[in-house]
């Protein structure tokens, strides 16, 4: 038999893996072409050569799953935290104080969004974590089609008072209504608001998305069929006026300031730090979900105000 050096040895070892990118492959292609012997010299050097070609993985590349698991903090927060229910009651007891405060007549009503303003889904996110995926129409629908959102803390019982005292309840959200596009999430979502004991919960006062992801067609919809709206109650800007819906963190950020006085008393926002149109905006909106999880996650890092240590 041949001999082989420990040069060629080792060509021929990376050869086999890069023609395999798996050991058990590695392994076999190895076993079935060596024709050669294997000199005692350069035998260890095969035996560290197999070990760490097991211990790389194929792709070391800044994965979906990597991006999914930079929201385990904010996810604990939500689910965890007494201060993330302290905020909710805060954020409903206000609005309860100012429905009350309002002693104009006619029809009156209140406009809520529905996911992380009224439910919580947090655990669709934190069922991503771990996973090499993240939102879409499928993982979304099969999560809503589950019915198992739950309650914001104060939310219940604030929307059954404005029932109870002659008001409507308008529940604007982009959860899609488009059979056309094989995703229709009507019933599930009706289902699991009416199981929870929020009032009102009909085909009049849900008001999904048809089209357009923009609120303020749907918004105006209301406002033609006669009602006041007192109170808009949403966790990202976009669910109160179409001023907030630029996607940068400087035009947003100007929007807020130019209507600072409406918030508290007709803006109420609820906290949401796993997503929204924040993030978009971290990630310098227009198409920013064309950007690489990698990206993404730079941009994280990069928006940040950051204490410079001396070592």
């Amino acid at each position: 038999m041949k001999k082989m050096t420990k040069d060629r040895l080792q060509n021929y070892l990376i050869f086999c893996f890069q023609n395999t990118q798996s050991f058990k492959g590695f392994w076999k292609q190895f076993r079935s072409s060596c024709f050669v012997t294997i000199p005692k010299q350069v035998f260890g050097i095969f035996i560290i050569l197999t070990m760490a070609l097991t211990a790389i993985p194929a792709s070391a590349e800044f994965s979906t799953r990597d991006l999914n698991n930079e929201q385990i903090m904010a996810l604990s927060w939500v689910q965890n935290s007494a201060e993330f229910k302290a905020l909710a009651h805060q954020a409903f007891n206000l609005a309860k104080l100012r429905w009350d405060m309002d002693k104009k007549g006619g029809k009156k009503c209140v406009i809520v969004d529905v996911d992380e303003t009224i439910i919580d889904n947090s655990a669709f996110n934190a069922g991503l974590i771990g996973k090499d995926y993240g939102y879409g129409n499928s993982t979304w629908k099969e999560f809503c089609f589950d019915e198992s959102s739950l309650a914001i803390p104060g939310a219940v019982a604030f929307l059954n008072h404005v029932a109870d005292t002659g008001g409507d309840i308008f529940y604007l959200t982009n959860r899609k209504a488009m059979p056309e596009k094989n995703i229709d999430l009507t019933q599930a979502t009706m289902k699991n608001l009416k199981a929870l004991g929020f009032p009102q919960i009909d085909k009049k006062h849900m008001l999904l998305r048809t089209g357009t992801s923009k609120k303020q067609p749907r918004r105006d919809s209301v406002t033609q069929m006669g009602y006041r709206a007192v109170l808009l109650m949403g966790d990202n800007l976009a669910d109160f006026d179409e001023a907030f819906d630029g996607d940068t963190m400087d035009v947003r950020d100007k929007a807020v300031e130019d209507n600072k006085d409406k918030f508290g008393d007709i803006f109420i926002v609820l906290p949401n730090p796993v997503y929204g149109n924040w993030e978009g905006a971290v990630y310098g909106g227009g198409k920013w979900y064309k950007k690489t999880a990698k990206e993404k996650s730079e941009l994280r890092i990069n928006t940040l105000r950051r204490f410079k240590f001396s070592k």
